[in-house]
């Protein structure tokens, strides 16, 4: 995995001048290859007595380990071997999750982001209350650590991503007489009660943008959104290669929707191809279609796309409105905002790898913006997941030593 990516948080509590230190070189250590002392002064600025010093506290408390000097990692075979350092990524275990509306995927990796188990759990039906959910959610997580055979115990940090506003504290605002966000983030920090997991929701389209962020280097210091187009529209932003975050968490938060003309609603691509897809099977006697050959209630996005392939006239009908609605979306996104590129990511990604000029084209009917980029995110449906685990280790380097005096 890629360098993780700095998330708008802080260390719990201030740092000594010691841990600052010892923070540096972990820093340093961190994702990187064996490191010598004198690398290590190199790069932090730090005393000799220092480093070594530090070195020892930071293999005391587990977070690097002694690795081969460079005489036996083969560098030279004269003089006094220099003494080697390396990070130590199972120091901590840590969780992430994708919780979706109708699909929720967790995974435990260690702090090198190296997937220890995966588990994903369909969810066909309407959500009754946020307890049930909350409970849905907690019994992924306990699978994905059974089938590791790990225990709750094992686990130092979890992160959740959900398809709602989220502010610094985990928790989402209230949607006005809808019950949706509340449902969708369900009380998650109360888990903390049972377990001893430092938990935390994160909005899904800011998970799936660090998750771009972190695995493609052209992405850097660039203005880009990565939106989520699968069952609902979502957008996470990022501002000269920074996160944006606001306080209330509803930075990307795509309700304006509902008044854009051609879009109406923020039901996403695959919510719409499959209404879309069904109201052309009901009226497939008066307009034939090979839609028809499933029936309403099983249809999926993917069939409609495939179908389009196929030649299908209305099912290439549906698409061409999709990508029209798309191209409206990117418009509302890249024009008040002065992006570089939108990266369309989840579920929808794949059907659309072939179509983003064609969006682009689209676009410009709307907003004269030649330079923004239209592309698939790379990881398609996985950017959540792999955003939240991310996330969840990038907490546990930023409070890793705060308790060192």
């Amino acid at each position: 995995m890629a360098p993780v990516i700095p998330i708008s948080a802080e260390p719990t509590k201030p740092l000594s001048p010691r841990s600052l230190n010892a923070q540096s070189v972990l820093n340093t250590l961190w994702g990187a290859p064996a490191t010598t002392v004198s690398e290590l002064m190199d790069k932090t600025g730090l005393t000799r007595a220092t480093v070594l010093s530090l070195c020892k506290d930071l293999e005391n408390l587990d977070w690097i380990r002694s690795a081969q000097d460079s005489r036996q990692a083969g560098e030279y075979a004269m003089g006094r071997p220099a003494k080697r350092y390396e990070f130590n990524p199972s120091r901590a275990l840590v969780v992430g999750v994708d919780a979706g509306e109708h699909r929720i995927s967790a995974t435990v990796s260690d702090l090198a982001g190296s997937e220890i188990s995966t588990i994903h759990r369909n969810y066909n039906a309407t959500w009754k209350n946020a307890n049930e959910r909350r409970e849905y959610i907690l019994k992924t997580i306990l699978q994905t650590l059974d089938t590791a055979d790990l225990s709750p115990n094992d686990i130092h940090t979890v992160v959740v991503g959900v398809p709602a506003p989220v502010n610094f504290e985990g928790k989402s605002p209230k949607d006005g007489t809808s019950t949706f966000w509340s449902v969708m983030n369900p009380d998650l920090t109360s888990l903390r009660e049972d377990f001893s997991w430092n938990i935390t929701a994160d909005n899904d389209a800011n998970l799936a943008a660090l998750a771009d962020l972190s695995t493609d280097p052209t992405l850097a210091g660039t203005s880009f959104a990565t939106v989520l187009a699968g069952e609902r529209f979502g957008a996470g932003i990022v501002l000269n290669g920074t996160l944006l975050r606001q306080r209330h968490g509803m930075a990307g938060e795509l309700r304006i929707l509902d008044i854009v003309s051609g879009v109406k609603g923020t039901d996403g691509i695959a919510a719409r191809a499959r209404t879309a897809g069904q109201k052309a099977i009901r009226k497939s006697e008066a307009e034939p279609t090979s839609l028809a050959h499933w029936p309403p209630e099983k249809l999926t996005a993917e069939n409609v796309f495939a179908e389009a392939e196929r030649g299908d006239a209305v099912a290439s009908a549906i698409v061409a409105e999709l990508t029209d609605s798309l191209a409206r979306v990117c418009a509302v996104l890249a024009g008040p905002l002065d992006l570089d590129r939108i990266n369309i990511a989840g579920g929808a990604a794949p059907a659309f790898r072939g179509k983003t000029a064609e969006i682009h084209r689209q676009l410009q009917r709307y907003l004269n913006t030649p330079w923004v980029e239209i592309r698939t995110s790379t990881i398609g449906e996985e950017a959540v997941r792999l955003g939240a685990l991310q996330s969840a280790i990038e907490r546990v380097r930023l409070n890793a030593l705060e308790d060192l005096t």
